[in-house]
C-alpha cells in the first residue's frame, strides 16, 4: 500500500465559513501544490469536507461550499495535480462533528441530558449521533459521492469520540434495546452506568468499522484511517479505545501534549498499528492550531518531527488556511528544510522495538471511581517518563496487543480500575510463567485474589493525607523513609483484607484526617496512627513475580518517587539491553534488525534552542559488532566489545542522532 514507505505527511485545515464572500476567494491550486513540494510532503491530506459541513465537491446530498460556485471541480483539481506530480492523497471528511447538519436536522443532534445540544448552548461545533441511523445514510450518501468524484489513495475520517454523554433518543432507544434497561446517572459504583459505558467504546467502535466497511465495498483499493487521537487524548467521556483502532489501516492522530506525551504516543501507536509506519500529527502552530499566525519555532518543529522519527513513524504536519484560501509559504519553506534532513534517515526505519519493559495503559481505565485525580493514563504517561529518564528501554502495552506480553521482563500495570477477567487472566498467566508485574490500587477482583491473596473491603481511607511504612527488610527501597518517617501519599488509600505473609509496607494514618478542625500539627498532618492494612506487597507467583502497591507511587514526579518504582522495578530488572549514562533529558529509542541494531537519541530539551550534550556512552548486548556508524553519512564510530557488550561513545549530540550497529 501507499502508506508503507511514506513518511512525510501533511494536512491544510479548511474548516472554513462561507457567509462571506472573501472566505477562500483567493484559494489557488496551484501555490497549495507548490507549497507542497517545497515541504517535500509525499502524502497530502485535502479537505472534502470540514466540521463546518460544507463540502468541497458539487454534492447531491449536503451543502458545497459557497466559494465552489462556479469552479466547482478546484479541489478535484487539486487532487488529480498531486496524484499527477507522484504524491499519494488521502481525503479528509469530518464525522460527528458537522455545524451544517445539525442546523438542518436538529434531530440528529447529540444531545445533554436537559434536551439541548452543545451548539444550542453557545457553542461553535455542531454534532451529529452516530446511533442516529438517518444522520449515518447521509454519511453513506455523502461517502458514495466523495469516492465517486474524486480519484484517492486513502480516506481519514475525523472525530471518531463523543464529545460528551448523548442522551438522544437513538441512543436511548438503542441502549434500551440491546440491555433492556435505561440510560443511568453516572456512578462508577453501578453495575448498570459501567454497561452503558462499556457500551459507548462499543457503538463507537461499530460506528467507525461500519464507515471503514463501506468505503471499502465501494473502493477496496483505498486505505482507510480514523483519527485515533482520543486513544490518547481526552478521558472516559469520549468513549474511544482500541475498536476504533480496529477499523484503521494504520494508526495515527492529531496530539498537542508535550514531548513525553509525544513519546508516549509513538511507543502505543507502533505497538497497535496493524501496518507500519504508525502516524503521529503534530501542528505548526505554537501550543495549538487556535493561534493562527504563531508558528513554532524551527528547532521545536523539527524536534517532534524528529523524535516521530527515532520512533520509524510517519511525521504528519498540520497547517491551517487563510479564511481567504492563502497559505504562509514560509511554513513550507521551513518544512522542507526540516524534511531534507529527514529524508536522509527513512531508509532506516526498520526492525522491531527494543523493550525490555512495558507500561500497560487501558483506554477503559480513563477515570477514577473515587474522583481522586489519577488514572490508567496519568499514571502510565508518568511512569513512562520515569522509564525514559532512567534509559529503560521501554514500550507501551495496552489491550490491542496483549500477545505481545511476554516479550516484557517487567510490565507496569498502574491504576487500571476497570480489567476484566479475561485480560486478568493473561495477567495472571503472564506471572505464572516467569514474568514481573507491578500494580497499583484497585483493579482485578480475580487478579489480587489470585497473585496476591488480596480482597478489597470496598472502604477506602477517609484520611487524604497518608503514608507508607516500610518494614525493616524492605527500607532500603524507601531511600530516607522508614517506619519512623514513612513516606507520605497525598491519596485516599484502600483498605484490603488480606492472610498474606509477605507484606513490605503498611498504611500508617495521621492523628486526625485533614476535614477535622482537630489537628496533631497545624499546618500538617504528621504520621500517628499504624495499621495492618497493607501499603505494599512483593511476593513471588508461579516462576514469577508481582508488586502491589496501595498507592499510585509511579504517578508521583517528584524524584524520591521516582527512585522508589525505580528500586522496585530493580528487585527483578536491573539489565537491559540497551542502556546509557546520558542525562536524563534525552532519551534513547532501539530496533533490533536482521543485520544489527539502530539506536537514536534524542535531546528531549533543545525546542526552542539547540543544545549539544555532553559526551556519553551507550551499552549495548549483542553479538560482536562488525561495525558502527553514524547515520546518515555512515561515518565510523570507535567502539569496545568485552562479554556480550559493545560500548561506544556519542561525542556531540545535537537534538538527534542515529547510529547503525552491524552484527
Amino acid at each position: 500500500m501507499w502508506y508503507s514507505n511514506n513518511y512525510r505527511r501533511n494536512l491544510v485545515d479548511m474548516h472554513i465559513e462561507d457567509w462571506n464572500p472573501e472566505f477562500l476567494s483567493e484559494f489557488s491550486v496551484d501555490a497549495y501544490h507548490k507549497n507542497l513540494v517545497t515541504g517535500k510532503i509525499q502524502s497530502p491530506m485535502i479537505y472534502l469536507q470540514s466540521h463546518v459541513g460544507h463540502c468541497y465537491w458539487p454534492t447531491a446530498t449536503g451543502h458545497m461550499h459557497g466559494a465552489l460556485n462556479g469552479r466547482e471541480d478546484i479541489i478535484k483539481q487539486l487532487v488529480d495535480k498531486c496524484r499527477a506530480s507522484g504524491m499519494a492523497v488521502v481525503g479528509y471528511y469530518s464525522l460527528i462533528y458537522n455545524t451544517y447538519e445539525e442546523d438542518r436536522h436538529p434531530e440528529w443532534k447529540l444531545m445533554n441530558k436537559d434536551g439541548t445540544s452543545a451548539r444550542q448552548n453557545g457553542g461553535r461545533y455542531g454534532l451529529c449521533c452516530p446511533n442516529n441511523m438517518e444522520y449515518r445514510e447521509f454519511v453513506f450518501k455523502q461517502i458514495a459521492e466523495m469516492l465517486e468524484y474524486f480519484d484517492l489513495d486513502g480516506m481519514f475520517y475525523d472525530m471518531l469520540f463523543w464529545p460528551y454523554t448523548c442522551y438522544c433518543d437513538s441512543c436511548r432507544d438503542r441502549y434500551r434495546k440491546e440491555t433492556g434497561m435505561e440510560i443511568p446517572d453516572e456512578n462508577w459504583n453501578d453495575a448498570n452506568w459501567m454497561k452503558f459505558y462499556h457500551k459507548r467504546y462499543e457503538w463507537m467502535g461499530e460506528f467507525a468499522m461500519t464507515v471503514t466497511k463501506e468505503t471499502k465495498r465501494i473502493n477496496p483499493k483505498l486505505s482507510v484511517e480514523h483519527n485515533y487521537a482520543s486513544g490518547v487524548a481526552g478521558d472516559w467521556h469520549n468513549g474511544a479505545g482500541e475498536p476504533v483502532n480496529e477499523a484503521c489501516d494504520y494508526t495515527g492522530g492529531d496530539l498537542y501534549g508535550d514531548l513525553y506525551n509525544h513519546s508516549f504516543t509513538c511507543k502505543y501507536y507502533m505497538n497497535i498499528t496493524k501496518n507500519p509506519p504508525f502516524e503521529y500529527m503534530t501542528c505548526r502552530c505554537a501550543n495549538n492550531l487556535g493561534q493562527h499566525t504563531v508558528s513554532k519555532t524551527k528547532e521545536a518543529l523539527e524536534l517532534e518531527i524528529m523524535l516521530t522519527c527515532a520512533h520509524h513513524g510517519a511525521s504528519f504536519v498540520i497547517d491551517a488556511i487563510d479564511p481567504k484560501g492563502t497559505m504562509d509559504s514560509r511554513v513550507y519553506d521551513r518544512l522542507g528544510e526540516i524534511c531534507e534532513k529527514h529524508m536522509k534517515y527513512e531508509p532506516y526505519f526498520l526492525g522491531n522495538h527494543v523493550a525490555d519493559a512495558a507500561v500497560y495503559y487501558s483506554t477503559v481505565s480513563r477515570f477514577n471511581p473515587d474522583r481522586q485525580n489519577f488514572d490508567s493514563k496519568s499514571c502510565s504517561i508518568t511512569t513512562l517518563k520515569t522509564m525514559i529518564e532512567n534509559h529503560v528501554p521501554t514500550a507501551v502495552l495496552s489491550n490491542g496487543c496483549l500477545e505481545k506480553m511476554d516479550d516484557y521482563k517487567f510490565i507496569f500495570a498502574p491504576a487500571v480500575f476497570n480489567m476484566n477477567d479475561d485480560i486478568a487472566g493473561k495477567f495472571i498467566s503472564y506471572v505464572s510463567n516467569g514474568g514481573n508485574l507491578y500494580l497499583s490500587g484497585v483493579t482485578n477482583t480475580k487478579l489480587l485474589k489470585t497473585l496476591l491473596n488480596l480482597e478489597y473491603t470496598g472502604k477506602m481511607t477517609k484520611e487524604e493525607r497518608t503514608y507508607i511504612s516500610p518494614i525493616k527488610d524492605y527500607e532500603k527501597l524507601f531511600g530516607e523513609y522508614n517506619s519512623d518517617y514513612p513516606l507520605a501519599i497525598d491519596y485516599k488509600l484502600p483498605l484490603m483484607k488480606t492472610d498474606e505473609t509477605d507484606i513490605a509496607a503498611y498504611i500508617t494514618l495521621p492523628y486526625t484526617a485533614r476535614s477535622e478542625q482537630k489537628f496533631a500539627s497545624i499546618h500538617s498532618d504528621p504520621p500517628g496512627i499504624k495499621t495492618e492494612f497493607p501499603a505494599l506487597i512483593v511476593k513471588k507467583y508461579g516462576k514469577g513475580n508481582v508488586i502491589w502497591s496501595a498507592a499510585p507511587i509511579e504517578n508521583d514526579n517528584r524524584i524520591q518517587f521516582k527512585r522508589i518504582l525505580m528500586n522496585l522495578m530493580k528487585l527483578y530488572l536491573n539489565e537491559y539491553t540497551v542502556t546509557c549514562n546520558a542525562a536524563k533529558n534525552v532519551e534513547i529509542v532501539s530496533f533490533k534488525t536482521d543485520n544489527g541494531y539502530l539506536i537514536s537519541a534524542v535531546d528531549l530539551l533543545c525546542n526552542e534552542e539547540l543544545n549539544t550534550i555532553n559526551p556519553f556512552t551507550i551499552k549495548i548486548k549483542c553479538d560482536k559488532p562488525l561495525s558502527i556508524v553514524k547515520l546518515p553519512e555512515k561515518t565510523p564510530v570507535d567502539f569496545i566489545y568485552s562479554e556480550g557488550t559493545a560500548e561506544f561513545k556519542i561525542n556531540n549530540l545535537t537534538m538527534f542522532g542515529m547510529y547503525e550497529i552491524q552484527v
